[in-house]
């Protein structure tokens, strides 16, 4: 194999690398723009309150 053949090899093999890598990073950053859902929310109340009312609010 001649010199030009293994850097031929060499560089489409560091192609197809970086392909890969854009496309991972592609995918991370979309993932991190997904919505974000808040299903419930709740509060707790010191001392074994139990409602708002007996505590003060919330």
């Amino acid at each position: 194999m001649s010199e030009q053949e293994k850097l031929l090899a060499y560089l489409r093999r560091v192609t197809s690398d970086l392909h890969q890598t854009r496309q991972r990073l592609q995918d991370v950053e979309s993932a991190a723009r997904e919505p974000i859902a808040i299903v419930g929310m709740s509060c707790r109340f010191p001392g074994g309150v139990r409602t708002p009312r007996s505590s003060g609010g919330c």
